[in-house]
């Protein structure tokens, strides 16, 4: 394994890279909304911040957002097998729901009770997405304790007109079929699509020799999007817009206890929504309305024995609001509500909803050579009362080309309803839970010269009243103490002739209260994206390498895994594509017990007009 991370290495510095994936990109004219709730040029964010582009999920060749997920720097991936099965997202170490996920600017339904299972996410129906590491409580409020991801689907009137079509097959009698596209309607209007279509038969995800010989676990979905922009005068413009996505897989729920089960469970979530900007002078405002909903069903294929069933339903309603004081001197703030409810149709927890009203406020003040923004933000909830949180962070250029940054904030996960009141035969909720709350520090350099970019970054994470399932009750319970997460990272982008090169790794030590290290959080890990370009062929190469981590009464051993995918260009607007995953078919498990896929082939042919 060594000799394999040793071979990376020094392939990283012999080969091409994908930079905008590894590294955060530095041109003026970048612009994100993910950091502080507006848009700005990226080189004002004092986060770590990365941007992933539509071009560059079509470049790698990427079957799932996790996938494109774990190129990014201080992200851990850990998955129950293959394509749709459970999946989890560490940040620098913060447990999966100590991540806050939006999809435009909106939290996903799922969060209500739990983490999102970003393996069900249709990759279709992605435009964007935009990646800020650290707290940012004082922001979004709670879970935005490791990091804040934003999923963007919608694009806007200034989008020309264009389509897209996919088609493919692969491994494991891998189909997929998209199309998506934009449309001018007269001069003020787009009108954009997104349709697809995915069917993996999958393999035994989970073997259990004598119990499930012979299963296979698979996966399909089918999905839609829909929105049209509208550019009202020049300084209002708006959006009315839906999301739809339906996705089956099965998994296993055998057990020398219960026998052979294939289980069966579905997914169907819903979103509409709609907004209204107003930009004039010094003053921009946004108003958005959201509403989501999910269902969920899983039961034993044979008996038919409903396992779960539960619905998710979401309303959201978010005012922000932003003033250009001075040329240095940004101020901005806004109120988002939020019901939350939670449906509970096999259990005995009936039907919990609660309320969320978030008041923030944020200043920007940017006099170079030095730059500092602080927030603030109080959140008034129904079930567990205010909580308050702020930041600060501040960036001093050094020189032209080098920038130190450094950050504080406070953040803080309020308790589920699924913790709060479940109520089953292996789970019992506690209603008397406090929300988690964490002290975060940020340090870093980054430097930036036409040979080539570094950032360093030092972290620190302390969180308090972590909140556990315990097993002997089973109950969830806050847990005494103090988890302590400390780590670094590191992201290197150079040039070398026409050959550039991107690469990032992590470094941390993640700890709970007792002092040991956390489950299935790797000490190391290393990853280097590929790029290059021969006349009509495209190539993409990606490696990755991820340390031993301890696991529920075992150790995961360390693993890395090449992936290469190829491009050629047929014609200006046609191309064929292949991409080979895992491709020296490494047997490796991110989840004890849960085989990753090996060597997996794919095709496909894309036409663009």
């Amino acid at each position: 394994m060594k000799k394999s991370l040793l071979a990376a290495t020094v392939a990283s510095l012999c080969l091409p890279s994908f930079a905008s994936l590894a590294a955060d990109t530095t041109s003026d004219d970048v612009m994100v909304v993910t950091a502080n709730r507006f848009e700005q040029p990226i080189t004002s964010v004092l986060a770590p911040f990365n941007v992933v582009t539509r071009q560059d999920i079509d470049k790698v060749q990427a079957k799932t957002l996790t996938e494109v997920l774990s190129l990014l720097p201080g992200v851990q991936i850990t998955q129950n097998g293959g394509r749709g099965q459970s999946s989890s997202i560490f940040v620098r170490g913060a447990n999966s729901d100590q991540v806050l996920v939006l999809v435009d600017g909106i939290r996903m339904a799922r969060s209500v009770a739990g983490n999102v299972d970003f393996n069900q996410i249709p990759l279709t129906q992605v435009q964007r997405i935009e990646f800020t590491r650290g707290a940012r409580a004082a922001i979004y409020g709670s879970e935005a304790i490791g990091g804040v991801i934003n999923i963007i689907t919608l694009t806007g009137t200034d989008t020309p007109s264009k389509t897209k079509l996919d088609l493919g097959i692969g491994s494991h009698n891998y189909q997929e079929a998209s199309v998506a596209g934009a449309y001018k309607i007269g001069d003020k209007s787009v009108l954009q699509l997104a349709a697809g279509y995915e069917n993996d038969k999958g393999y035994n995800v989970h073997p259990q020799p004598g119990l499930n010989d012979g299963d296979k676990h698979g996966f399909d979905s089918r999905n839609a999007s829909l929105a049209l922009h509208h550019q009202f005068t020049d300084e209002i413009s708006g959006y009315v817009a839906t999301r739809w996505y339906k996705n089956h897989y099965q998994y296993d729920g055998s057990s020398i206890y219960s026998g052979h089960q294939y289980v069966r469970a579905e997914t169907e979530f819903n979103d509409y929504s709609a907004g209204l900007k107003y930009a004039q002078n010094s003053y921009k405002s946004s108003l958005i309305f959201d509403y989501q909903k999910q269902d969920n069903l899983d039961y034993v294929d044979k008996t038919k024995v409903i396992n779960r069933q539960d619905q998710y339903h979401q309303r959201n309603v978010q005012w922000h609001n932003q003033y250009q004081l001075l040329s240095t001197l940004s101020v901005s703030g806004g109120i988002d509500w939020r019901q939350e409810q939670w449906n509970d149709l096999t259990g005995f927890a009936g039907n919990k909803e609660r309320d969320n009203t978030g008041y923030y406020a944020i200043g920007l003040w940017d006099y170079s050579p030095v730059s500092i923004e602080t927030s603030v933000r109080l959140d008034d909830n129904q079930q567990y009362g205010t909580h308050s949180t702020y930041n600060i962070a501040g960036g001093w250029y050094l020189t032209d080309n080098i920038q130190l940054r450094g950050s504080y904030g406070t953040a803080f996960k309020a308790p589920n309803l699924y913790q709060l009141y479940v109520k089953s035969a292996w789970s019992t909720g506690n209603s008397n839970l406090n929300p988690e709350t964490s002290k975060n520090i940020d340090v870093s350099l980054h430097a930036d010269y036409d040979i080539g970019s570094l950032a360093v970054t030092a972290y620190q994470m302390r969180i308090n009243d972590l909140i556990d399932y315990t097993g002997g009750t089973p109950s969830y319970e806050n847990v005494k103490g103090e988890s302590k997460i400390k780590g670094i990272e590191v992201e290197a982008g150079f040039d070398t002739g026409i050959i550039t090169h991107q690469l990032n790794f992590d470094f941390k030590d993640p700890r709970d209260s007792k002092g040991q290290q956390l489950i299935r959080r790797e000490k190391f890990s290393f990853k280097w994206v590929g790029t290059a370009s021969y006349g009509d062929l495209d190539t993409a190469v990606t490696y990755q390498y991820h340390g031993k981590r301890p696991d529920f009464g075992v150790e995961l051993p360390a693993y890395d895994t090449w992936d290469i995918a190829l491009t050629y260009w047929l014609q200006p607007k046609l191309a064929l594509k292949g991409r080979v995953a895992n491709l020296l078919n490494e047997d490796y498990e991110t989840a004890g017990g849960y085989a990753m896929p090996g060597r997996t082939y794919y095709t496909s042919i894309n036409y663009q007009f």
